[in-house]
């Protein structure tokens, strides 16, 4: 699967813990996502990341 910075994805063993990515170096994608009021960070194989379903693509797939 292809990501973008901006991208809005989740762990694919936790799909309510939601991130941001912001950066994609290859197989390897970083994320930022908020615990609490602490900023928090972390780089995950692109196979245990998915991207979060936008608003206006699962009405078109309804």
């Amino acid at each position: 699967m292809q990501f973008s910075v901006g991208d809005v994805v989740h762990l694919v063993a936790y799909p309510s813990h939601r991130m941001t990515v912001v950066e994609v170096d290859g197989s390897e994608i970083t994320c930022r996502w908020f615990e609490g009021a602490v900023v928090k960070e972390g780089t995950f194989p692109g196979h245990v990341i998915a991207k979060e379903l936008q608003p206006e693509a699962v009405e078109a797939t309804a």
